[in-house]
């Protein structure tokens, strides 16, 4: 596993800094939906779209 140096990160846009923020404000509303029927579950809903979120991103960044 190499680990990358400041060089080769690519600079974050305005975009995908509000494209991240929706996407954990979609995860914060469907985490309360579910709260309303069990805590717990609304944790793991939570925890699961956000390694979905991280899967995608990772993804999307190595190609």
């Amino acid at each position: 596993m190499s680990m990358k140096r400041s060089d080769d990160l690519r600079p974050v846009g305005l975009t995908s800094i509000l494209d991240l923020l929706g996407s954990l404000l979609v995860i914060a509303a469907i985490a309360l939906a579910v709260a309303a029927y069990s805590v717990p579950g609304a944790l793991a809903a939570a925890g699961v779209l956000l390694l979905v979120l991280s899967w995608l991103i990772d993804r999307r960044t190595r190609a």
